[in-house]
């Protein structure tokens, strides 16, 4: 079990549609609006080919947690949950690497980690939350995986008034913490990485999001629709955003208007 701010994780044997175990970590939460930012991110992100482990949303019987977990959700019934596919056999976290790195991880970090790419997304979709305990590194393939949106689409401005302000700027972690250091041709790398990730994702039909109609499951009262056009809106603000972050003092071209 691992606990965080945002609820308890656990690791456990997951059942897809075709009764084929998966191992993967499933996150409690009571509110249900993370578990559809999980949700959201993951399929935009994976659409757009970054790394983001395959979403599940699992039924659990809070009964069957063992008491030496001592969860907070422990007896509560059924719960709906957020879960993901495990990202390799032997992975950890970026975090955890940093602490005694050897030259094959640093090398890794170096060439194979989209620093970009992760930047843009969480500016696209407004992610607060970014951190070195949510990029997983699994060390047999050298590939770096992004987890942990709960904190998506606005982050705890969600709860405050909704999916109104495409253009709201909300810590971009990544960015804040390192654009002090970078010189303007690392800056413009991150912004020509982020305008190829918008125009990507102006060609995805935002309509397929969620078809399933899991958001409505998860929550009533969240509307589908208000999620896709905050996204439709966001990915005109994107770049202008990360701009601004920066410190850069040109802006692109309008894109066209997604689908």
């Amino acid at each position: 079990m691992d606990e965080g701010n945002d609820g308890e994780t656990y690791k456990a044997e997951l059942l897809d549609d075709d009764e084929n175990a998966v191992t993967g970590y499933v996150k409690l939460t009571l509110d249900p609006r993370k578990i559809i930012a999980e949700l959201a991110t993951a399929q935009l992100g994976r659409a757009l080919g970054l790394r983001i482990p395959r979403p599940y949303v699992v039924l659990l019987d809070t009964a069957d947690l063992r008491p030496e977990f001592e969860s907070a959700f422990a007896n509560r019934g059924i719960m709906v949950c957020f879960a993901s596919q495990q990202a390799g056999s032997r992975s950890y976290s970026l975090e955890r690497g940093m602490h005694n790195p050897d030259k094959a991880f640093i090398e890794a970090v170096g060439s194979k980690f989209d620093l970009a790419g992760t930047i843009a997304l969480d500016e696209l979709v407004a992610n607060d939350d970014r951190n070195l305990g949510n990029i997983i590194y699994a060390p047999g393939k050298q590939e770096f995986w992004l987890i942990d949106h709960g904190r998506s689409l606005t982050g705890t401005y969600w709860q405050l008034w909704g999916l109104d302000d495409p253009t709201i700027a909300v810590r971009n972690q990544l960015a804040d913490e390192s654009a002090a250091s970078w010189d303007e041709a690392q800056r413009n790398a991150i912004l020509s990485r982020a305008r190829e990730l918008v125009n990507k994702c102006v060609q995805l039909c935002l309509d397929d999001l969620d078809q399933d109609g899991h958001f409505t499951k998860i929550d009533a009262a969240t509307d589908r629709q208000e999620i896709i056009g905050f996204l439709r809106e966001r990915i005109q603000h994107t770049v202008p955003l990360l701009c601004n972050r920066l410190q850069l003092g040109h802006l692109p071209l309008t894109l066209p208007k997604p689908s």
